[in-house]
């Protein structure tokens, strides 16, 4: 039986002038760091943003399956997520439809046939036509999956997805809501506009490190707030799973973005081992 745990997801952290790189990190809770371990991280963060100039930000959570982070870097600040906000989407879906998760989407296809409604009409025509052959009549958990990069899907397809989540919630503000009720945790992530519209507009969706990390801590532990054990089961099924010869299933949801440019890599890894040797696997766990 895997120890439940959550583990390392690294990231190099890249970006332009006036970019935002928002990381979460998590490590397993039976190798806590060291203060010189600590202070080592430290220094290499400090230097890899230095490498890249003025305008580039980090925000940085490193910890285990429950509690505080063993090391953070401006984690409580909200920033830009891109698509790992989605995960919190997925969350409130699941939550929603329990009972129906294999019926089609309650709202969904009027949203995917309304050529003006907010959520599609910044598609092209020939956009508009594949989202509704690839999510017409889907169900819930198609969608899911397909919003979460777990079931493959163009580009435009995979952000449609969240964008007929959204509006199926009546829209960003109202999800925002659903979100923060879920957890005191949650109540500093925003989501301001559909995906891909209005991307030279200024306004992201937006969550603190923190936030994604209490969100893997509440998924790896298989307890959040007002879902029951089969619905959580089917919420991280929903999650691309990479396996990891040797160490364990990697469960992650990234993101990337411009305007500001964005880099997310979240997640965290469940093994049957004690301790993972991260020096060692380093290069396999990204």
């Amino acid at each position: 039986m895997f120890r439940r745990s959550t583990a390392l997801t690294t990231l190099l952290l890249l970006g332009l002038f006036g970019a935002r790189t928002t990381v979460t990190v998590s490590l397993m809770a039976q190798s806590p760091m060291t203060q010189l371990e600590k202070a080592e991280l430290s220094k290499k963060v400090e230097s890899l943003l230095k490498q890249h100039g003025d305008g580039i930000a980090a925000n940085l959570w490193l910890g285990g399956d429950s509690g505080k982070p063993w090391f953070e870097l401006n984690a409580d600040e909200p920033a830009a997520t891109a698509s790992a906000i989605k995960t919190f989407y997925l969350v409130e879906l699941f939550a929603a439809n329990r009972e129906a998760l294999d019926q089609s989407l309650p709202g969904a296809d009027a949203v995917i046939n309304n050529d003006e409604h907010p959520a599609i009409s910044h598609f092209s025509s020939e956009q508009r036509t594949e989202i509704r052959r690839v999510l017409g009549g889907a169900s819930v958990r198609r969608i899911a999956r397909i919003m979460m990069g777990s079931t493959g899907a163009s580009n435009t397809v995979y952000n449609a997805a969240a964008n007929v989540v959204t509006a199926v919630f009546s829209g960003p503000e109202a999800l925002t809501k659903m979100i923060r009720d879920r957890d005191p945790a949650f109540a500093k992530v925003t989501a301001r506009r559909y995906m891909l519209r209005d991307m030279a507009s200024g306004l992201s969706n937006d969550a603190p490190a923190a936030a994604l990390a209490v969100l893997y801590q509440r998924l790896a532990t298989r307890a959040i707030s007002g879902i029951d054990g089969e619905t959580i089961e089917a919420i991280r099924d929903a999650i691309i799973k990479e396996n990891i010869d040797d160490v364990g299933n990697h469960y992650s949801k990234g993101g990337n973005s411009f305007d500001p440019t964005t880099e997310v890599r979240a997640g965290w890894l469940e093994t049957a081992q004690r301790i993972v040797d991260l020096r060692r696997d380093d290069a396999r766990c990204r």
